[in-house]
């Protein structure tokens, strides 16, 4: 037996052992990891505190909380990729600890329930990818809980207090990943008369008018920054996170929205239960059995049922209808699937998903180790950083559609200036260099200073008559 105190802290070691493997292993992937590390250095340089920048303009597709903890922990540590992974093991943490809380809090009676439940999280193939990835979305997970937590001890004591708590985790949501916040705990706060305890809890009009001073709430942490924001940028940044990134996904206007069919999301439904279906005892259960007794016994626990099952189908139905769709847009719904899993599998042995969990942690590093080695080479940007570097007194330009792929590894201290003809600004930048993007392999040339294959052909820096 493993005692109760490592037990507790097994997890998250489990965690640090997947971000070691990925910071080992695995380049800064392009472009997103490159795109939010180039805009946190330009902030952390600059020390501009409201307005991100990519390549030394305005960015104003994301809010600035994640670039925030970011720089603030490198004003401690350093500018660097590990002390950046701290805010998201940090981050991934607290979804450890919060889903295992919201489950405590749903079902105060089943230990065996909470037992699991670290180790369901931990362990789950979605978590594995994007807890080692320096994306928003765990961050945003994290508010999404404390936001829920907040909200369901509103509806049980009625203290207004406790909905300015959720406002204002709510407001953090949006200083992380925008308005998007509003659809992961819209759909609890929406659907609360379907699931709420008649016996204990707020009839549904004093909850909703909770629930509205928890929006008011929420606008508290938004204005302190988005009002300097506003000023500084003369409204630009309302209207492009807003309208050009929100309702751009919507929509499929945002250039590269990522657009794909309706049933995207129920055909990646399956992974949020990985590895876990591939245990033997899941396909035993006699789920419909099981459920079918909860309805005809009127159990208690159903309330916490139609929260969680609710909640998720309306997640996901209405990420469904956004034209937009990335798999990590869901990942605040994963803490729902996830206990709804531990609440049918409460009767499976602990052990068996703890050493599920250890077979994805050695899968994942044999993987990475094994990826390092081939694929990962084509997402590796370092030689073309280390390239930049060693003349970073030359003028340079891009001649592509540049997402700040190089501004953090090559720890750039002025912007790459934009052509549409590298030729002819070579001609009046000599001693300058372009880099391109080609789809095939440019050859040697003396115009060729250096090549690098990447996922998508290949990256090119031009030289001019040095």
């Amino acid at each position: 037996m493993i005692p109760t105190h490592t037990e507790r802290l097994l997890p998250y070691l489990f965690l640090l052992a997947l971000l070691c493997i990925a910071v080992a292993f695995r380049p800064l992937l392009p472009v997103d990891e490159t795109r939010y590390l180039s805009v946190t250095w330009e902030m952390y340089l600059s020390g501009h505190v409201f307005v991100p920048t990519m390549n030394f303009a305005p960015y104003l597709q994301k809010p600035p909380l994640l670039f925030w903890l970011i720089d603030l922990v490198w004003s401690i540590f350093g500018a660097s990729r590990v002390a950046a992974m701290l805010v998201i093991f940090a981050a991934s943490s607290l979804v450890i600890w919060l889903t295992t809380l919201l489950a405590r809090t749903l079902f105060p009676e089943r230990d065996d329930i909470v037992r699991r439940i670290p180790w369901l999280v931990a362990g789950s193939t979605v978590f594995v990818i994007y807890s080692t990835l320096i994306l928003f979305d765990m961050l945003l997970t994290a508010f999404v809980l404390a936001a829920l937590l907040s909200l369901l001890a509103f509806a049980k004591s009625g203290n207004r207090w406790q909905a300015v708590l959720a406002g204002l985790f709510i407001g953090l949501g949006v200083l992380t990943k925008g308005p998007v916040v509003l659809i992961h705990i819209g759909a609890p706060v929406l659907l609360y008369p379907f699931w709420r305890d008649r016996r204990v809890e707020l009839a549904p009009l004093k909850f909703f008018s909770g629930a509205g001073l928890a929006i008011l709430a929420a606008l508290i942490p938004v204005a302190v920054w988005l009002a300097p924001a506003t000023i500084l940028t003369k409204g630009n940044f309302v209207y492009d996170l807003v309208w050009s990134q929100s309702a751009g996904r919507v929509t499929g206007n945002l250039h590269n929205s990522h657009g794909r069919p309706f049933y995207f999301y129920l055909l990646l439904l399956p992974v949020m239960f990985m590895p876990w279906v591939f245990i033997p005892e899941v396909w035993r259960l006699k789920l419909r059995t099981r459920i079918r007794s909860l309805i005809d016994t009127k159990s208690p626990d159903l309330r916490a049922l139609r929260l969680l099952s609710f909640s998720l189908v309306a997640v996901l139905l209405v990420f469904s209808a956004i034209y937009g769709k990335q798999p990590h847009y869901v990942m605040p719904a994963l803490p729902f699937a996830t206990i709804l899993f531990g609440y049918f599998m409460a009767e499976i042995p602990l052990a068996r998903f703890r050493n599920t969990a250890f077979v994805m942690l050695a899968i994942f590093g044999i993987g990475h180790a094994v990826a390092s080695a081939t694929a990962f080479k084509r997402y590796d940007l370092m030689p073309l950083a280390n390239f930049i570097d060693e003349r970073k007194d030359a003028d340079w330009a891009v001649a592509f559609d540049y997402q700040g792929e190089v501004g953090f590894l090559a720890r750039l201290e002025k912007p790459f200036e934009q052509v549409d003809n590298p030729q002819e600004w070579l001609q009046s930048h000599p001693g300058g260099y372009v880099i391109d993007k080609t789809s095939g392999d440019p050859g040697a040339s003396e115009q060729v200073a250096f090549r690098l294959p990447v996922e998508r052909g290949y990256l090119v820096v031009l030289k001019g008559q040095h």
